[in-house]
């Protein structure tokens, strides 16, 4: 079995741990940081090792290596890990969900597929994309590199998302529909059209909630209900 070490020490780090040991994808070795960030010595019973000598311990054609950070700072700190590192000639893994469904092509690495997603066919993933749980990608899209897609996210057939993109859990991106570089959309957005680069697109938090009592609000409900049936 191939060996691998996950880079981080986060809350992240230990859910991919967990992943990875739970469909048995790799042998873990141990985790590593750089330096100024090594507080500890071992993690989940591993050793940690300092990135900046990670060399002097593994040969970099023995090992590939697992970045466990997702959308930290519209994920520029993980693109700035996965340069340094592929820069240094370091391989990356890809970490695939044994119940997920790719029909298309995974064309870069350090892709994180979690639990059934489905990757409809003809559709290109690029370099340091994290989808999470339930996620639908529609057939014929492309997604750059950088980007994290939330839990139940949908980005329909034939759309483009570039790079370093944020979708938020259970966004809906509709059928060719192109999102441009360094985009942020919410959680529970319907997004119908495209979205130049740079943009945030959120549904609104100013809606307003009135409270009423109990027999007030069960009233108002039989209300519309028999209006409805013309009663």
């Amino acid at each position: 079995m191939e060996k691998l070490v996950i880079v981080g020490l986060s809350t992240n780090a230990r859910h991919v741990y967990e992943f990875v040991k739970s469909y048995g994808l790799y042998e873990i070795v141990g985790f590593a940081v750089n330096e100024q960030y090594k507080t500890v010595d071992t993690f989940k019973g591993l050793p940690v090792y300092s990135l900046e000598t990670l060399d002097r311990h593994f040969d970099k054609t023995q090992v590939k290596l697992f970045i466990a950070l997702l959308w930290n700072h519209l994920n520029a700190d993980r693109r700035r890990l996965y340069e340094a590192l592929t820069g240094e000639g370091w391989q990356l893994a890809n970490l695939i969900s044994p119940s997920a469904t790719v029909r298309g092509t995974i064309r870069g690495t350090n892709v994180w597929v979690h639990d059934n997603v489905v990757i409809q066919n003809d559709t290109v993933i690029g370099n340091d994309v994290a989808i999470m749980a339930f996620t639908l990608i529609g057939a014929d899209s492309v997604v750059g590199d950088h980007c994290f897609f939330g839990a139940r996210s949908s980005l329909g057939g034939e759309s483009r998302v570039g790079e370093q993109c944020f979708i938020g859990m259970s966004c809906v991106v509709f059928d060719n529909t192109t999102i441009g570089n360094k985009c942020i959309l919410g959680a529970c957005t319907a997004v119908k059209r495209n979205v130049p680069d740079y943009s945030l697109y959120k549904t609104s938090s100013d809606m307003q909630i009135k409270q009423y009592s109990e027999e007030e609000i069960e009233n108002k409900l039989v209300y519309s209900f028999n209006r409805r049936e013309g009663k």
